[in-house]
């Protein structure tokens, strides 16, 4: 049995102690801790080692400071791993919510009487519509149909009402329904009940306000003898739906965020995840009409939030994005055929893993499902 040393003689303890000054004075400052664990045990008895551990255990209470950290078992850039089928990433950058502005933190606007989902933004000096259009992440029509205007003249001091999505506003008159709201704006009457928070069955007030996502309003059509008995160069096709065949997939990898309304926000474009680095090609033949490049990781609101990107015109009149790539390898005004590279997937802007955000847009602004 091992006897504490405070109950053996004067003698033997003061020679204990004798040994143990001896020691420390010649070992080096670093001791290792199993010298003190036993001259512990030595003077105090094994009891005591075991009441320091409970000791320890029992006041050792962790926090978001002391708790020890295990490394993330997802990782949020893909760089080392493969992907799996039940991978989830979340992209900040591609959700537009009405209550948290996206575009550029330099610009001023406040909300708007109407409705706490719309803002109102006054004109500067130097600003024009493309880039309030981009800055608030709706097309231009959208801002045209809103206030009144045509073309793209604005004047500095002018008060813009602003949508918090691509799309229409609609003011609930006697009689209205979503469906016949979707139909008149050609637009999915699931996207109006999920943006609005609405459900199948929920009455219409009269004077309520109404968001809908990619509605649009359609252009008087005016006869006119030349071209009424001749058929449209371009070709026509839903303005929600992609016509089928004409894109190709862009890039391989998982759909991780998918198309579509969610509740006073919108995606207007898919979201694949893979491996940063990997091809991305033109969905379609066209016209590269932008390209953003330069923008380094970390920057999130390098590219308007959306990164390293490109835009590419198509025939039929669409034109198809790719954002937050590593690398642009096409350059703007270039011609380019279907499936040509035209960069590689990345993770610069707002993003929070290597995805690719790819998006299909009329000529009106508006945004179609992505054929993926």
């Amino acid at each position: 049995m091992n006897i504490p040393i405070f109950f053996k003689s004067y003698i033997t303890k003061a020679y204990y102690l004798f040994v143990l000054f001896s020691l420390m004075a010649g070992s080096p400052l670093q001791v290792d801790a199993g010298f003190f664990s036993d001259f512990k045990t030595m003077v105090l008895g094994t009891n005591a080692i075991a009441n320091e551990v409970n000791e320890t255990e029992s006041n050792n209470t962790y926090n978001s400071q002391t708790v020890p950290l295990l490394e993330s078992s997802i990782n949020p850039d893909f760089k080392n791993i493969n992907i799996q089928e039940d991978a989830i990433i979340v992209q900040d950058d591609s959700f537009v919510y009405s209550s948290n502005f996206l575009g550029s933190s330099d610009i001023k606007f406040e909300k708007s009487s109407l409705s706490d989902k719309m803002y109102v933004y006054t004109v500067e000096e130097g600003d024009t519509l493309s880039q309030i259009a981009e800055s608030f992440d709706v097309s231009l029509n959208t801002i045209r149909w809103e206030n009144n205007l045509s073309g793209q003249t604005i004047s500095v001091g002018q008060k813009l009402n602003i949508l918090p999505v691509t799309g229409v506003k609609h003011i609930v008159k006697k009689g209205d329904t979503v469906s016949k709201i979707a139909d008149k704006y050609e637009a999915e009457t699931e996207d109006i009940l999920i943006f609005n928070g609405l459900s199948i069955g929920d009455g219409l007030k009269q004077g309520d306000v109404l968001f809908v996502p990619n509605g649009i309003i359609k252009p008087v059509v005016v006869a006119n003898k030349k071209t009424s008995s001749g058929s449209s160069s371009g070709v026509s096709f839903s303005n929600t739906k992609a016509p089928s065949g004409y894109y190709v997939r862009p890039t391989t990898g998982i759909i991780t965020s998918p198309y579509g309304s969610r509740k006073g926000g919108f995606h207007y474009g898919v979201d694949i995840g893979n491996k940063r680095g990997a091809t991305v090609v033109s969905a379609a033949s066209g016209v590269v009409t932008k390209v953003v490049g330069g923008c380094a990781e970390g920057r999130s609101s390098c590219g308007g939030r959306y990164g390293n990107y490109v835009v590419i015109q198509h025939p039929n009149g669409t034109s198809t994005m790719y954002a937050h790539l590593n690398a642009v390898t096409i350059s703007l005004g270039a011609s380019v055929s279907q499936g040509q590279k035209i960069g590689t997937l990345g993770n610069t802007g707002r993003s929070t893993g290597p995805h690719l955000h790819y998006e299909v847009r009329n000529a009106n602004g508006s945004t179609m499902r992505p054929p993926v």
